[in-house]
């Protein structure tokens, strides 16, 4: 009974947004590294996190290579004028940072809002879904494209 009052305490005291910060300004040059991920001024590298761009290092037809290509370009286009926001954290999961240490974070613009969702609505990246089966999924996706 004490532990499930104690866990039910620990619910109510932990705010629903727990890991997520508010959306904040983005200070100086943005890199584009390629269609969902970014390199700031300071040095951190951000993964946008609710797409997959198509690859352009690791391409595996050159299909993909090309909508790789396109994507990085279209996310320099959509990242250029005007200020940038980034709210970092994933909000349904509240991580932080992917495997390879990257921040996890949504970026936007007051003239396109959401960069991913901008993404996804131009056909240059999926939603993101994890797991093998998915991301075979995507490669095929891109792959099939002509």
């Amino acid at each position: 009974m004490r532990l499930r009052s104690l866990a039910l305490a620990i619910l109510l005291a932990t705010p629903a947004d727990a890991g997520i910060q508010s959306p904040e300004p983005v200070h100086g040059p943005i890199r584009v590294i390629d269609g969902d991920t970014v390199r700031f001024a300071s040095g951190e590298i951000v993964r946008i996190y609710n797409i997959d761009a198509p690859e352009t290092r690791r391409s595996r037809c050159p299909a993909e290579k090309r909508l790789g290509e396109t994507a990085t370009a279209f996310l320099k286009a959509l990242l250029k004028n005007g200020s940038v926001e980034i709210s970092r954290c994933e909000p349904a999961t509240g991580r932080c940072q992917d495997r390879y240490r990257r921040t996890l974070a949504s970026l936007s613009t007051a003239q396109h809002g959401d960069v991913g969702e901008a993404l996804i609505a131009s056909g240059l990246a999926l939603p993101w879904q994890a797991g093998k089966a998915a991301h075979d999924a995507r490669a095929h996706h891109w792959c099939a494209t002509k």
